[in-house]
């Protein structure tokens, strides 16, 4: 084989890539190729794969040739003899081995295109999510963070070595990787034919190469190669497949946080395991109570106003989904405060770590709003403005419909929903979050206004009137609503700092609005909370003018 070495195109027609890299790491490699199907101008590969009883290894291993095809594994009636008697079975596979299919080819004969299928069970095992637009296979992990499992394309799919071990563990099987892969050259080697067999625990293949005028692709070639056999891929070991009941036991990670400071004022920190802690039944008298109050930095929810297609920060709480909720003290006007014991039983440990990162020294105590809620038991509305603006802003648009029969505000659309959401007041004092606070207040109150029924309330305006301040002007002095100029004042001045700042450049426009709002560079939180109390002002207004009268049937 020594001119293996030295020619690269015998090299190649020998399968060497495949037989020195690809094959040794099947296994190895993160990810598995369990189908692939091409033909190009001088190859014609194929790997497939299927589920071997453990009980079946042996056998299996004992030739080269797959022990299922590609067009095999779908459910039929096999006719076999038993006890000297013709029989008829139904097989959920159709074969008596025992063997399955980990893909099932879909083949419509041209009535309609062929698709690839990953297995039933291997999807529903590990729960898996299927992204349409990828067409990929995720999990979730307990953060909420997706992982791809299985990638499908047209010609490949490969899937994730781990979760794949973890299912033979469970079934009891191996996985055979098979592959049939022929190559085409216009060589005339001295030495052909050529045959190589290659046989180790789990591994069995021959390369056979010779001379011959085979056509391919319209083509005729002088040789050709090829690789047939298997790789089976072992499972992980049951009593440690990371699969409940065989879960390895991991001692559950929690992480310290500052709970005071000392004499020195050096930080205190403490453990948040919930079990490790005191309660007001004489639990662990020297350790802190859980209902410990840390201190966060507000910014310690931007990663989750950042996501908001996945996480929802609620006034007093917040949500991945529904992997993980936390109690929280987001009324406080300079802090995020949670119970010490909450982050032990409520957040994963690598959130956990998160959370230690803007973890700060205590710093006074909780908000009022916090303490009539967690130790009085009491029902009370939120105090920061964001909230409040949300909480306001859902119950006026549900009692303008019923009172008014219409919508005032119409729904955002689907790629605009998040910004409702993720409404806050910025929690860092950048341009760029609080540009994106100003676009989601516009779009809340401007860009919704719901032109064609206020047109319909409205008697006698002019069709001609452009915009949707101008017509709901119109609709407020028809209604001889007594706060019209300030109300309609405050939606221009709010849409001029969206249009001159957020929806094109910054000129001598947006310097004119900020110094009208009294906007520095310093104190863009406070500027939005102005903005917020006035638009919920504007709100409560509105309903005292409009659904006053209707009182009596107002909801809350």
């Amino acid at each position: 084989m020594t001119k293996e070495n030295i020619d690269p195109d015998l090299k190649w027609l020998l399968q060497s890539d495949w037989r020195k890299t690809f094959i040794p790491n099947v296994g190895r490699d993160p990810w598995l190729t369990v189908y692939f199907d091409e033909v190009t101008e001088d190859e014609n590969l194929s790997i497939f794969s299927a589920l071997i009883p453990n009980t079946y290894v042996e056998t299996s291993l004992g030739g080269i040739s797959w022990d299922i095809h590609m067009s095999d594994g779908h459910p039929s009636c096999v006719r076999h003899t038993q006890d000297d008697e013709e029989k008829v079975t139904y097989l959920r596979f159709g074969n008596l081995d025992g063997i399955e299919p980990f893909v099932i080819r879909r083949n419509f004969n041209g009535i309609r295109e062929s698709y690839n299928e990953i297995i039933e069970e291997f999807r529903h095992f590990h729960h898996l999510y299927h992204n349409l637009e990828k067409n990929q296979f995720l999990k979730f992990d307990e953060r909420g963070d997706e992982i791809i499992i299985v990638k499908i394309d047209t010609n490949k799919i490969e899937v994730r070595l781990k979760e794949m071990r973890q299912f033979l563990a469970i079934k009891e099987m191996h996985l055979a990787i098979y592959f049939d892969l022929k190559r085409y050259s216009e060589l005339l080697p001295n030495n052909f034919p050529i045959r190589v067999e290659h046989k180790d625990d789990l591994t069995f293949y021959e390369i056979y190469a010779e001379e011959q005028n085979f056509p391919h692709k319209d083509k005729h070639y002088n040789s050709f190669s090829y690789l047939l056999g298997k790789k089976l891929i072992p499972p992980f070991a049951l009593n440690c497949c990371g699969i409940w009941p065989f879960e390895e036991s991991e001692k559950e990670e929690y992480i310290d946080f500052i709970v005071g400071l000392d004499e020195n004022g050096n930080s205190i920190k403490y453990s948040c395991n919930p079990d490790g802690l005191a309660n007001n039944f004489g639990k662990n008298p020297d350790a802190p109570n859980y209902l410990t109050p840390i201190f966060f930095r507000r910014e310690v929810l931007t990663k989750y106003y950042a996501h908001s297609e996945r996480y929802s920060v609620e006034d007093g709480y917040l949500r991945c989904q529904g992997i993980w909720g936390l109690q929280l003290d987001n009324n406080h006007n300079d802090y995020i405060i949670v119970f010490l014991g909450d982050l032990g039983r409520d957040l994963p440990s690598e959130e956990q770590m998160y959370w230690r990162s803007q973890n700060i020294s205590p710093e006074g105590k909780i908000s009022e709003v916090n303490f009539q809620r967690s130790f009085l038991a009491m029902p009370t509305d939120p105090q920061q403005i964001d909230l409040v603006f949300k909480l306001n802003f859902v119950k006026f648009s549900k009692n303008w419909k019923i009172f008014m029969g219409w919508s005032l505000f119409l729904p955002l659309a689907e790629s605009d929903s998040h910004l409702f959401e993720a409404l806050h007041i910025p929690l860092t004092n950048s341009q760029a979050e609080f540009d994106s606070q100003i676009l989601a207040v516009t779009k809340i109150i401007i860009d919704s206004l719901n032109e064609q029924e206020i047109v319909k309330a409205t008697s006698g305006v002019n069709p001609e009137i452009k915009g949707g301040i101008s017509k709901f002007e119109k609709f407020l002095e028809t209604h001889q609503y007594p706060n019209c100029q300030q109300n309609i004042q405050f939606l221009r001045n709010l849409q001029d700092l969206r249009s001159s700042g957020v929806a094109h450049r910054k000129g001598d426009k947006y310097k004119k609005n900020i110094k009208k709002i009294g906007l520095t560079e310093s104190n863009r939180a406070d500027v939005l909370k102005n903005i917020l109390v006035e638009a919920t002002g504007f709100l409560l207004s509105l309903e005292h003018h409009f659904l006053q009268s209707s009182g009596d049937k107002k909801t809350t």
